[in-house]
This record gives C-alpha cells, structure tokens and sequence, in this order.
C-alpha cells in the first residue's frame, strides 16, 4: 500500500478475514505492527469488487499516515448524523497528528505533492471536482473547477507536481419487455 523511502512498508495481509493494516520497517528488526484499529471501509463498490475496502495513504515525504475513521473512533456504533474522520498519525506510530470532518459522498483521502494536504473527489450536482484540506485547518479548498463529468480517479506527479486524471460520464440504458412469447 505504501512505502516510506527505506524506511518501512505499510499493507494490508491478504487472505485474512481482518482487514487491519500492518506496518513493518524493512531492516526486519520488528514484527508487524498494527497502525489502526479504527479504518473505515471506503465504500460498497469496493467491497463489491473485493478491492481493497480500506484506504491507508502514505504522505510522499514517508512521514505521516492518512485513513478514515468513525466518528470519535466510535467502531461499531456509527452515528448518521456525524461524519466520518480524517486521521493523520506519524508513520512511527502514536496519537493522531491531525483530525477532519470528512465529507459523506468524498472519495478516498490522497496526499497532496507537498505532504502538507489532503485531497478527495466531491462530486455535487453530478460534476466531480477535487478538493483540498491543509492539515494546518481551515474549510477545503476546491483545486479544480469542471462544469460537467465526473473524476474517476487522480494521482499528482511525484516529480513535478502536474495531476493527471481520468474524466468522463455514466451511462445506462433499460428496457423492459413484459409479456414476451
């Protein structure tokens, strides 16, 4: 899922029926360690498709770990009217760094190229745009601006910083035929 520089590996086991993400340093001198026990799965087509339902990012400078949790790491027991958390807590492990109200229909948290921010996909009126959270607070920013379509999916250039992303529509046709002989 994600690596660190050198530093450590961050994954999910495959083939176990707990999804908790295991972080271990790549000298192998500690055992797996588990990073959270709160992960939120992302949603029900990732489910559906067996993908993988939890999105654990790693910031591109190797130091923090982004995820999404419960509301007051409430596993269990979701509230409706509270919103899921974003949770940034330091690659080596201990308490949250950062913590965000996490829109309901946003896609999963990326890391922005300068490991300082957040983005997500918000798709509203059904246009999808990307959006910005600073870790150092204050309301997301919205970064793009389309009029139609929706993001599928983004990922920023590690190098130079340009994003890339893949647009389009949904489409579907249904016919029902009754009385068929």
């Amino acid at each position: 899922a994600g690596s660190t520089g050198g530093q450590g590996v961050v994954y999910r086991p495959g083939g176990e029926t707990r999804l908790t993400p295991l972080r271990v340093p790549t000298t192998g001198e500690k055992p797996p360690q588990v990073i959270a026990q709160d992960l939120v799965a992302s949603g029900f087509m990732a489910l559906a498709l067996d993908t993988n339902p939890y999105s654990i990012e790693t910031s591109p400078d190797g130091k923090r770990i982004a995820y999404l949790t419960l509301p007051n790491s409430t596993v269990g027991s979701p509230s409706a009217s509270r919103p899921n958390q974003l949770k940034v807590i330091p690659f080596d492990g201990g308490a949250s760094l950062y913590q965000f109200d996490w829109p309901p229909s946003a896609s999963d948290p990326r890391w922005g190229p300068g490991s300082d921010a957040v983005e997500y996909v918000l798709t509203r009126n059904g246009v999808s745009n990307i959006w910005q959270q600073k870790l150092t607070g204050g309301p997301p920013k919205q970064i793009t601006n389309f009029e139609s379509g929706l993001i599928f999916d983004f990922e920023w250039s590690p190098n130079d910083g340009q994003l890339a992303l893949t647009r389009g529509s949904l489409s579907s046709d249904v016919v029902l035929i009754s009385n068929f002989q």
